[in-house]
């Protein structure tokens, strides 16, 4: 073996020839010592939950889309808040506590076109000032209850003793004569065009 020869450097290390690398031992290798079972069970702990929360921001966004103003078309029910206040609750058509459909909304402070709708006004978030016409979520052989009362007023069993009263819907019609002896009359200018007759208890139930 032959020294390099001093360059004057007294820090310099002296250079030896460097041992040749071992040749790969055949078979499986070794796992390296920090991939543990430990470490391999937090991983997928931590995959599971990064898919759990891509599926709750997708629920938190379709439900936030769901809770937008309503529409056309859309069912939903009341209430009486404090003060006095009736807020809304919006709900699928089939549902059995859908009493009303908004036949119509508005972005300004308007008028519905009959008596028979219960006009609705937002007075609070984005879209306040939002004029709703509501109708009758109903159809011909519905019992209802509270006609009187638009928050309390829903449907029932009709062998419920709480029924008060039958609905009988006329369609394409506007006329109130189609409603003998009814509690209660609503005009509906639609579409569709209807007339709903709400029919005393007793040989109508």
């Amino acid at each position: 073996m032959t020294t390099p020869p001093f360059d004057g450097n007294p820090f310099r290390s002296p250079g030896y020839p460097q041992p040749a690398p071992m040749p790969p031992v055949p078979g499986p290798q070794p796992i390296p010592h920090w991939f543990t079972t430990k470490v391999r069970i937090t991983l997928v702990v931590c995959v599971v939950a990064a898919l759990g929360l891509g599926v709750l921001g997708a629920m938190g966004i379709y439900w936030a889309g769901r809770s937008g103003p309503p529409s056309d078309g859309d069912c939903l029910y009341l209430t009486q808040e404090t003060a006095g206040r009736l807020a809304y609750h919006r709900v699928g058509c089939a549902a059995n506590n859908a009493t009303y459909k908004v036949e119509t909304a508005a972005s300004r402070n308007s008028t519905c076109s009959s008596n028979g709708y219960v006009r609705f006004r937002t007075t609070s978030g984005s879209e306040s000032g939002r004029t709703l016409c509501l109708a009758l979520n109903v159809r011909t052989g519905d019992c209802l209850r509270d006609i009187e009362d638009e928050v309390a007023i829903a449907k029932v069993n009709c062998s419920d003793p709480a029924a008060t009263d039958r609905v009988e819907v006329f369609s394409r019609s506007r006329d109130g004569k189609e409603c003998e002896d009814a509690d209660d009359i609503r005009i509906y200018y639609g579409p569709p065009m209807r007339v709903v007759c709400m029919l005393p208890r007793g040989e109508n139930i």
